[in-house]
């Protein structure tokens, strides 16, 4: 994951899956995916999910909400499936 191509490849492959599990009613499966050191998902994350229109917050501590709410979503949907 050195190389800002690959990183940004990895961006556009979950923001495809999340955009998938969004038109199928389900929870932003990429939320479980987070930035090393960081802890929380990164920046394309936050912007995928206002434009899916499920987050209009912003600044880091709603972001930490939201991310947290969708996690604990993700785990709440498949422990179901």
């Amino acid at each position: 994951m050195e190389s800002q191509v690959d990183r940004n490849r990895i961006g556009e492959i979950l923001g495809e899956i999340s955009t998938s599990e969004h038109d199928h009613d389900r929870p932003m499966l990429s939320a479980i995916v987070v930035l090393a050191g960081i802890g929380h998902p990164g920046e394309g994350f936050y912007n995928l999910a206002h434009h899916l229109g499920l987050y209009h917050g912003n600044g880091e501590f709603t972001d930490m909400e939201f991310s947290v709410q969708e996690v604990n979503r993700v785990h709440s949907y498949w422990r179901g499936h």
